[in-house]
């Protein structure tokens, strides 16, 4: 069976180097074509849910949308270390990723922000004036959350090693001092550490215009949406927002070591973007 895409490789213009992109566009394609931008997640988060971005590809592809994944500086194949890299730039590089998607011609521009990068999409669409919907796939509200998600890592990791292990408060004085952390293999700089912390969901209350759809992927039926993420929501409708929520069964993939996939969310995303209703 032949793809319903075409596949693009190659690199756009970043605002610190060239950014490696991937186009899958749809063999069959209109000027009115709608175009998914996908917003990455973070460090190994950011591979873990690769094979989960192309599955969406392949998905929507056959439904006559395409999609466009673009690598911030700093990660994948785009230019640049992993150190030198800043909150700031991966949102001007999200905002690179819509002007590519101008340019090949889409008019018509959703993103779909993974984890951390919902709150990179939520903070790139508001530097743009016609995302027509932001889509997130388990998004992280508080990047300050995250980031001491990230720095237990580093302390179990070096409990495990039998070094010692380091406290939060030792590392907020390394990063204080102008010198980068390095957890489970990644090397943060002090911009990129203070820009994650800095940034949260609530901070973005000029998007009410702009629909949200939003999807929780639950271990199983008994398991419910977590507290922090409904009172979000709450806020964001408080505010005049369009949010819609749907919650799907699955394994929690961008924490998985091995390629873990969960297919229900490729359905009920590929429904979302081709308007079927029955998937709500």
């Amino acid at each position: 069976m032949s793809n319903p895409y075409k596949l693009d490789p190659g690199y756009i213009s970043g605002g610190r180097g060239a950014l490696f992109s991937l186009h899958y566009e749809p063999v069959t394609r209109t000027e009115n074509t709608p175009c998914v931008i996908v917003v990455p997640s973070f460090a190994e988060e950011m591979n873990r849910c690769r094979y989960m971005q192309t599955l969406l590809a392949q998905a929507i592809t056959a439904q006559g949308i395409a999609l466009l994944a673009v690598d911030p500086f700093g990660t994948g194949d785009s230019q640049g270390e992993f150190e030198q890299a800043s909150w700031e730039q991966w949102i001007n590089d999200t905002v690179s990723a819509c002007d590519h998607a101008t340019r090949l011609g889409y008019n018509q521009q959703s993103m779909l922000g993974i984890r951390l990068g919902a709150l990179l999409a939520a903070a790139a669409a508001e530097k743009r004036d016609h995302i027509q919907q932001l889509i997130f796939w388990q998004p992280v509200t508080s990047g300050k959350v995250a980031l001491n998600q990230f720095l237990r890592i580093k302390i179990a990791a070096s409990i495990g090693r039998e070094e010692e292990a380091g406290t939060t408060a030792q590392f907020e004085g390394q990063l204080a001092g102008g010198n980068s952390i390095e957890v489970a293999g990644y090397d943060v700089s002090p911009e990129l550490y203070y820009g994650i912390q800095s940034a949260h969901m609530n901070n973005h209350m000029s998007l009410v215009g702009t629909p949200i759809h939003w999807f929780t992927v639950l271990a199983s039926e008994e398991r419910k949406t977590p507290r922090g993420d409904i009172q979000v929501m709450d806020k964001w409708r408080e505010n005049g927002a369009q949010v819609s929520h749907q919650t799907v069964i699955g394994p929690a993939f961008w924490q998985a070591h091995e390629r873990t996939l969960a297919p229900d969310l490729i359905t009920a995303t590929a429904a979302h973007l081709a308007g079927d209703p029955n998937h709500e």
